[in-house]
């Protein structure tokens, strides 16, 4: 799987859950990636166990990295060029 289908999946799943998430994504290069999600703090353990399991398997399994980052977006803003 491209790494940019792995972001999508996710950030599809990730905006179920929280819909006004603000996402920002990096991709290092064809097989690393970071998700920074900006979400309610309510969320955020509704967001980790649905995205922890796909990105294990991303990682033993296609040999992709993403990591996804979740901050309080009530406190942490998210970054303009992040």
């Amino acid at each position: 799987m491209p790494i940019e289908d792995a972001i999508a999946d996710l950030t599809d799943r990730i905006l179920k859950i929280s819909p006004d998430a603000v996402i920002k994504t990096k991709k290092r290069n064809a097989d690393e990636a970071s998700i920074r999600v900006y979400a309610p703090a309510e969320h955020e353990s509704a967001i980790k166990a649905e995205v922890q399991p796909i990105t294990l398997s991303l990682l033993t399994g296609e040999g992709l990295d993403v990591q996804v980052l979740v901050y309080d977006i009530a406190t942490s803003l998210p970054q303009e060029s992040a």
